[in-house]
């Protein structure tokens, strides 16, 4: 089994490929990026900065050795807390998705922020597996990782998807549906996802099933 680290700065654009493959036909990436001839340009791009910008110092990166998967977490108290973070992300949005298009991506965005619970807890930001590497059981690996100290500590946590299958995995992690709202411009269906604490056992109902790469968060 492979060996989950925490990613450092020289991981991140190798990690940030990864990504990009992994959320190539998300519906809520497909939605947010320029659909033109440089879309697989875009959406690396906009990995790279949200693992710059959003990722540290206070989130958490975790990867293998192959960097072809990673996970990206908030602990509890850190999402959110600095908004000169998510303004230095602005430049980054305008050219994953255009100008036009900025203000109904960033209305749909406030809109699923605008859920995001008080109550403390670990929010699953991103988790990817390059698809080339999928059916290996890297991402419930590194998805497990976190949920079993989650439990230790008594922690829920907090993540949003907008695959549709995505839901019905998560749901055998213990994880339960808070919201669902549709996006703007035609946008897809997001879903805001909980898992109490109370589910200290949920992962281990699904061993053996392989998480598909992209569990989408913006």
């Amino acid at each position: 089994m492979p060996d989950i680290r925490r990613a450092g700065a020289t991981d991140l654009p190798l990690l940030a490929r990864t990504l990009a493959r992994a959320f190539r036909d998300d519906p809520f990436w497909r939605w947010m990026a320029l659909p033109d001839q440089r879309y697989d340009q875009r959406l690396e791009a906009a990995f790279l900065a949200q693992l710059r910008h959003l990722a540290e110092p206070s989130g958490l990166i975790h990867t293998v050795a192959s960097r072809q998967a990673a996970a990206l977490w908030s602990p509890p108290g850190t999402w959110g807390s600095s908004p000169f973070a998510h303004f230095r992300f602005l430049p980054d949005l305008v050219r994953l998705c255009g100008l036009v298009r900025l203000p109904a991506r960033l209305h749909g965005i406030r809109r699923v922020q605008a859920l995001h619970p008080v109550t403390p807890h670990f929010y699953l930001q991103l988790i990817g597996v390059d698809p080339r590497a999928q059916g290996r059981g890297l991402g419930r690996l590194l998805l497990d990782n976190v949920l079993t100290q989650c439990d230790r500590s008594v922690l829920p946590v907090y993540l949003e998807t907008c695959n549709p299958d995505n839901v019905v995995l998560y749901r055998h992690f213990g994880f339960d549906v808070l919201h669902e709202l549709t996006l703007p411009d035609h946008g897809p269906t997001a879903w805001c996802m909980w898992r109490p604490t109370s589910a200290s056992d949920a992962s281990e109902t699904v061993q053996g099933a392989p998480l598909p790469g992209p569990a989408p968060d913006h």
